[in-house]
């Protein structure tokens, strides 16, 4: 063979895939091969993306129906929170969707389109069926923040019963303390921890693990014990003057702003960091009446934050200073006067892969401020662990032995969420507290009770009884949708800035998704290499002259030998491949196949019980 390799995301048609073996299979048929679970993950980049695997097509393709109950509950499933995730979600599906790829445009808004399921559901609030019969084993979780509440539910519908303990005198951890309202509004973060609870959860507010009650005694007592108390030590820069008046942590900042109704912020604000809490702490501030101004040791492009959410905060009058380290806080009286720091310029990658940055010699930029906010991350605080078991759970430096695993040294101590990661994401954590119930569910079993494996089923039909996706060409051209947001001028503390989109502007926001759980193929042992198909395909590329597939060493298809005009293997031609990368999933190949050579399937991972 000559030509080149071109690496395709989808499989052909061989006896050696259960998704190929069942095309349009007539009742739904589970599959499970190594290669089917590559496919999956090649050609549905955005769920693979998702660490709580959220079937975005799945619930996408609902909104894109009007089927906003349906998009809800598709959601509530895999990651727990949909009201909460829709508006402060980080997005990693967006950075990976295929809508986003050089030529295709910008993503699909996957985050706007889950909010808009949250928005326009009807049947709320929502509580899912259990998995499995009660259990008699009982769980204790300590911290009801998002990777509690996680954790919980998913042991509670696995049949356990689950008691969270919990400080603070409300639970949601960062959901309350953390976010503000006029991001997330409380209604829906009371609404959807609401439905976590009706799941037959206790919850005891008001407990501190360590001061109330003994992390040895809940151990004795609990047939397992979740450690789940995020990370609310921050960190501390070692610059002088962080001691002064003036001068506090982001974390405590918004707490005391979110849940204990502070209102008095100084006249100008320093916020020193270039994440989310930064940001909050900003545009909190700024609502406060302070001129606000962040500075950031790195580029612009560097900053971790939310699409759309810097140039907000510019709009509302802040400033933003970048490459700017910092140097010291200046004080006059015991109370901060100003803000000091050094210029940086750029250096090459470190080992983590981000760019890194050196301070420039003798470089010196003071910002006037009279309040300095530390929002430069945080970490988990093990203080209250008891002493005895402290030895095989906590390292010297103060983190856990066990790293991001969810188990621990200790066989009935798991953990969940930041407490093991560190300061990370709302899905991040979700997704690694979800991994930690079924951990625990098998520990407490002594088995795997929920087997992972992908349904195939047929697709919906049109009026002409071929397979459709309902998608056309056109589609695949429709702009994305701005979020309509709030002037500048009526932002309040409370006030949601984004207003959401209208049911309309929701269905066909989510119409331009490509749906890639469904699979066009090319039966060989059907195809008359008529051609036809080629003649109507919409997109350079989605259907190719090929001479043979590339397989790696586990037999999984990673690619294609596309025949080269004019080269002499040209004769060799012998099938007509779908690439999965390319298809839009219209079904005009479908439409015009003289003799059914071309099936659709829907392909979809669904856990499932075991026993």
């Amino acid at each position: 063979m000559t030509g080149g390799v071109r690496h395709a995301g989808g499989q052909h048609h061989e006896p050696d895939s259960a998704l190929s073996v069942s095309p349009l299979a007539a009742s739904p048929a589970v599959a499970g091969t190594a290669q089917d679970f590559h496919w999956l993950a090649q050609n549905i980049p955005c769920r693979t993306a998702c660490p709580a695997g959220t079937d975005i097509p799945g619930y996408l393709e609902a909104v894109y129906h009007g089927r906003f109950d349906e998009a809800y509950r598709i959601n509530l499933r895999d990651n727990v929170f949909p009201g909460v995730l829709g508006r402060v979600c980080s997005r990693p599906c967006e950075n990976a969707c295929r809508h986003g790829w050089e030529g295709n445009g910008e993503p699909v808004a996957i985050c706007f389109s889950k909010r808009s399921a949250a928005d326009f559901a009807t049947a709320l609030p929502a509580v899912l069926p259990p998995l499995f019969a009660p259990s008699g084993k009982r769980v204790a979780v300590i911290g009801a923040g998002v990777a509690g509440l996680a954790v919980a539910r998913d042991l509670a519908l696995f049949g356990h019963s689950v008691t969270i303990l919990e400080k603070h005198t409300r639970p949601g951890g960062m959901l309350n303390q953390g976010i503000p309202a006029f991001r997330l509004p409380r209604d829906v973060v009371d609404r959807e921890i609401g439905q976590v609870l009706a799941q037959g959860i206790e919850l005891r507010c008001g407990v501190a693990v360590g001061r109330d009650v003994a992390l040895a005694e809940l151990v004795a007592d609990f047939d397992a014990v979740v450690m789940a108390a995020g990370t609310l030590s921050p960190n501390v820069i070692p610059v002088p003057g962080t001691g002064l008046g003036g001068v506090e942590h982001g974390l405590d900042f918004l707490l005391q702003v979110n849940e204990h109704a502070r209102r008095r912020v100084g006249q100008r604000t320093v916020v020193i960091g270039g994440g989310y809490t930064a940001m909050d702490c900003a545009r909190t501030a700024a609502r406060l009446g302070s001129k606000v101004t962040v500075a950031y040791r790195r580029g612009r492009a560097d900053m971790v934050v939310l699409p759309g959410e810097l140039e907000e905060f510019l709009t509302e009058g802040g400033a933003l200073v970048n490459e700017a380290a910092p140097a010291s806080i200046e004080g006059l009286g015991g109370a901060a006067s100003a803000a000091r720091f050094a210029r940086t310029r750029a250096v090459a990658a470190g080992a983590d892969g981000r760019r890194g940055f050196e301070t420039i010699p003798g470089s010196v930029l003071d910002i006037e401020a009279n309040h300095v906010v530390l929002a430069i991350g945080q970490r988990p605080d093990t203080g209250w662990i008891d002493p005895a078991l402290a030895v095989p759970l906590v390292g010297p430096d103060g983190w856990l032995r066990s790293a991001e695993s969810q188990s621990t040294s200790i066989g009935k101590v798991f953990v969940a969420g930041d407490f093991a990661l560190g300061a990370t994401t709302l899905i991040g954590a979700i997704g690694h507290a979800r991994e930690c119930a079924r951990q625990v569910d098998r520990f407490l079993l002594g088995r795997e009770r929920l087997g992972k494996g992908i349904v195939v089923g047929p697709a919906s039909f049109s009026k002409r009884g071929g397979a459709t996706t309902g998608r056309t060409p056109a589609q695949n051209i429709i702009p994305i949708h701005p979020m309509p947001v709030l002037p500048a001028a009526g932002r309040g503390l409370t006030d949601e800035v984004e207003a959401g989109y209208l049911a309309p502007v929701a269905e066909e926001a989510a119409s331009r998704c490509y749906l890639c759980h469904y699979k066009f193929e090319i039966i060989d042992s059907r195809c008359v290499l008529c051609d036809e198909c080629l003649k109507v395909m919409p997109v350079a590329g989605c259907i190719v002259e090929i001479t043979g597939l590339v397989r790696d060493d586990a037999g999984r298809i990673t690619g294609y030998h596309p025949i080269e005009p004019g080269a002499s293997d040209s004769l060799y031609y012998n099938r007509l491949w779908i690439d999965q990368n390319q298809c839009i999933r219209c079904g005009q190949c479908e439409a015009v196949c003289p003799v059914n050579a071309i099936t659709l399937q829907k392909v979809s991972p669904v856990a499932h019980g075991t026993a």
